[in-house]
């Protein structure tokens, strides 16, 4: 479940002996030392990801799962102005999905994928494997490598390319790019994927995080309160000690 943000402030303030007190104020120290631990929390969690020691699966407060129609160039854009929030990370690509809701196509410029928010992923197959830019092209025809574009049928086996920025004086798309083959253009493609943690503004927000995460966010939070500088700022340092309290909490 997500977290509150008062029971954070609460605990906070109980740790600091600050009940009552206008020593510390929500506008001035809470709200920064939360954001703060938020995006220390997202520091800590990309070095134990690239370290294997925490799945990203592990946070389903942030996982989201939706739907776009392929350009036909078979590549998906993902646009932040679309969803209303930021790509953390991805998690997998689904292309050809049984989709709730699907009527049919929309028409679009070759170069355009469409975000599809009145559809919902179903079910699908298969998934696309990542492929390194190296990879690409030279696997393209290798029939032992998922991706390639010989075999076709139930033989056909995915895979994905990671966002660039294709666009020229003749193409034009607003953000990069994620490309899939063997070609999926004009079908529905969905992206699961972690979305990136919103900052709190007020104290009835919530903490995108799992429950399981209250006393490090809360410790982090404190940290920054006793450190923070005249800028409201402190050192952003993460450390072994903080990537093995995460790989303790989820248990991988």
């Amino acid at each position: 479940m997500p977290i509150p943000v008062n029971n954070i402030v609460a605990s906070m303030a109980s740790q600091l002996d600050a009940e009552g007190s206008d020593r510390y104020t929500f506008a001035q120290d809470y709200v920064y030392a939360i954001n703060y631990a938020i995006n220390f929390s997202v520091a800590v969690f990309n070095r134990a990801f690239a370290d294997n020691k925490i799945s990203p699966e592990s946070l389903r407060e942030l996982t989201r799962v939706k739907v776009w129609q392929a350009s036909q160039y078979s590549r998906v854009n993902y646009d932040s102005a679309d969803t209303g929030h930021n790509l953390w990370t991805l998690l997998a690509i689904y292309p050809d999905i049984t989709a709730n809701g699907f009527a049919g196509v929309i028409p679009a410029a070759p170069e355009k994928s469409i975000y599809r928010p009145n559809l919902s992923y179903i079910s699908a197959d298969k998934s696309a494997k990542r492929l390194s830019f190296e990879q690409w092209n030279s696997t393209k025809k290798n029939i032992f490598i998922q991706g390639n574009g010989t075999l076709q049928g139930e033989l056909k086996e995915y895979a994905y390319l990671d966002m660039a920025d294709y666009n020229s004086t003749t193409y034009s798309v607003s953000t990069p790019e994620f490309e899939i083959r063997p070609t999926v253009a004009g079908r529905l493609v969905a992206l699961a994927y972690l979305k990136s943690p919103e900052e709190i503004n007020t104290i009835n927000d919530t903490l995108e995080f799992p429950d399981t995460m209250f006393d490090f966010l809360t410790q982090q939070a404190l940290r920054f309160i006793s450190h923070k500088q005249g800028d409201q700022t402190t050192l952003y340092i993460v450390t072994n000690n903080e990537i093995n309290q995460l790989s303790t909490l989820f248990r991988i």
